[in-house]
């Protein structure tokens, strides 16, 4: 049977009823299956002093020991040793005094349980008593405080300051940072929350990208009317298509939007093989500027890429995307992709573009507008995304995996190229900083 690490209420009760009833601790140790000094020491540990009616005035342990400590009084015509002339020593003024214990304070039991003598109270010794109940809510307070506090040396806060702050400042986040540096960090990603909760590090909570509260998601009302162009195009028709074309690639495709008077928006393509996202930057909002940027992204790719690429597009039903034969042929009329459409009010449904989303908006604030951008800014902020390390890779980046899948040929076309992760930015400055330079 395995043993207990902790002793519980139930144990200390136990151990006080037979120190009560005088059972010797190694007989308290072998009922409990611990160890004898596990027994003593809590006793030592969690016994309290009883109080007394006379002054807590003891004598001294070195009064029968040939004692010369002499003019504590400060009386210098005094020929008296101090210990011979009132009964008690001075226990603030001599340096030597050590109270006398009784025999069963200074060894086992360590404590008043179970005494016999007569006239306990008249006892001239100071008085230990074991009580299960406060034993138990020492204990328990022990067991808080050693939880609570900063456990860390100054010196390693500050080099734990030094690599985690410029991080979490450029939009980092704390288990992204925790994953790479693990072999180097002196504490877990739980200390490191609790360090910037208690300002510790440079870096503060209003750093941290999804250290909020979000809003209450709410219901939408459900149309039943349907376009002729989803015939054969909804979700139920795309889970279909897939369990008939296991190795089909998927491709999920949405808009973002500006600030309220923002003419461009963003058409972003994420592929779910790798994560990686693709940003185009549109003019305006129509399914011709789509269409263009589509054609564009098909000529980068080339026919059979783009074909095995983007086996299938998943997206919403917005007006943008409301014509699925652009998109599904070329310019000869070659079919190239299948596009099928989400549910009304369903963005779960295409979860991890909308995911990614969050990563633009970390960079360019929802409000914002796209109008003073041009694509070289939005192209330095997906490769920044892009080289951001994700969990659901195991660490790895989608600028990683896409090399693998896509080529560098193709990364280079789409201006892409590797960024150490401790240099990628998700914060507003990025493009800030471009603008001032530029400028």
């Amino acid at each position: 049977m395995k043993r207990k690490k902790h002793l519980n209420l139930d144990d200390r009760i136990y151990i006080e009823k037979c120190l009560d009833n005088g059972v010797p601790i190694h007989q308290i140790a072998t009922n409990l299956g611990k160890h004898d000094s596990s027994i003593a020491r809590e006793i030592q540990r969690n016994r309290y002093k009883m109080p007394t009616k006379q002054l807590d005035v003891y004598y001294c342990r070195h009064r029968f020991s040939n004692c010369s400590v002499m003019h504590i009084c400060d009386n210098i015509d005094c020929n008296r040793l101090c210990c011979n002339c009132s009964g008690f020593c001075h226990t603030e003024k001599c340096k030597d005094y050590v109270p006398e214990q009784c025999k069963r304070i200074d060894g086992a039991p360590y404590c008043c349980n179970g005494c016999n003598e007569k006239n306990k109270t008249r006892c001239i010794y100071p008085r230990y008593r074991y009580s299960a109940s406060l034993a138990q809510q020492t204990s328990d307070s022990r067991s808080r405080e050693s939880r609570c506090g900063i456990t860390l040396l100054p010196s390693e806060i500050d080099e734990l300051d030094a690599l985690i702050s410029p991080l979490l400042l450029k939009g980092q986040s704390v288990s992204s940072i925790c994953r790479r540096y693990k072999n180097e960090l002196p504490c877990c990603e739980r200390t490191i929350y609790r360090l910037i909760d208690k300002r510790v590090l440079t870096a503060r909570n209003i750093d941290l990208q999804r250290r909020v509260r979000f809003k209450v998601r709410y219901s939408h009302p459900r149309t039943t009317m349907d376009r002729d162009y989803l015939i054969g195009r909804k979700y139920n028709d795309f889970k279909e298509f897939i369990i008939k074309n296991p190795t089909t690639s998927i491709v999920e495709m949405d808009t973002v939007v500006g600030g309220k008077g923002s003419k461009k928006v963003l058409l972003t393509l994420i592929l779910r093989n790798c994560h990686f996202m693709i940003a185009i930057l549109l003019p305006d909002k129509t399914q011709e500027s789509v269409m263009n940027a589509v054609n564009h992204i098909y000529d980068i790719f080339g026919k059979e890429s783009f074909k095995k690429i983007f086996g299938c597009i998943l997206t919403d039903r917005g007006t943008e995307f409301s014509n699925p034969f652009i998109f599904e042929k070329d310019n000869e009329g070659n079919t190239r992709t299948n596009i099928f459409y989400c549910e009304p009010y369903r963005s779960n449904q295409k979860g991890m573009i909308e995911r990614n989303h969050e990563f633009i908006r970390y960079i360019i604030p929802s409000g914002y507008s796209f109008d003073r951008y041009e694509q070289d800014d939005i192209d330095l902020m997906m490769m920044h995304i892009n080289n951001y390390p994700r969990s659901s890779l195991n660490g790895a980046t989608p600028y990683e995996l896409a090399k693998a899948i896509l080529g560098q040929n193709i990364l280079r076309k789409l201006h892409m190229h590797k960024i150490e992760a401790d240099h990628v930015i998700l914060k507003p400055f990025l493009l800030m900083d471009r603008k001032r330079k530029d400028s």
